[in-house]
């Protein structure tokens, strides 16, 4: 969420032609929608999907999280629909509150530890071109007096361009 408040799209869309019922993205459950959806706001283009698939907007965390972080709104009145808005009966949905997944050790340590991850530069490897500071999106790196990228914690999205772009592949996630 942190890149997309540096620069959201102009422009969504949403291929509608087919949906997965139930706990997807492995689900076989598919339901014929024939819609194709755009939007230029991604918060309303989801919101209005939920609608459709009878659920109300204000139950998805990621939703209220976005709208919060001034990315868009999720209320019915904030949003105009253009054309037909059907709204399909007992569409399976998946568990919405976290449940399946809250007590689930292995999954709560993998998120856990994914978000703690920070990117840091391998002193025998770097030759300090500054590659790394110069591309990062929010201006997390900074060359040290030892000519070694360091990054700001707070700052950090966890995008880790800097580890892609790294031409020496001296950008280590720890």
């Amino acid at each position: 969420m942190e890149t997309f408040k540096i620069r959201p799209p102009d422009l969504f869309i949403m291929d509608a032609v087919v949906g997965m019922e139930g706990n997807g993205p492995a689900s076989t459950e598919l339901r014929e929608i024939g819609l194709v959806l755009a939007a230029d706001n991604a918060v309303a283009m989801d919101a209005v999907m939920a609608r459709m698939m009878g659920l109300d907007p204000e139950r998805l965390a990621f939703l209220r999280r976005a709208a919060a972080d001034g990315l868009g709104s999720y209320r019915a009145a904030d949003i105009e629909v253009i054309g037909e808005m059907p709204v399909f009966e007992d569409w399976k949905l998946p568990p919405l509150g976290g449940e399946a997944i809250a007590g689930n050790a292995t999954v709560q340590e993998l998120i856990c530890g994914r978000t703690r991850l920070r990117p840091e530069a391998d002193p025998e490897r770097c030759t300090a071109c500054g590659t790394c500071v110069e591309q990062c999106p929010v201006g997390a790196l900074a060359m040290t007096d030892d000519d070694l990228p360091t990054v700001d914690r707070d700052l950090c999205i966890t995008c880790f361009c800097c580890q892609e772009i790294c031409p020496e592949q001296a950008i280590a996630l720890v």
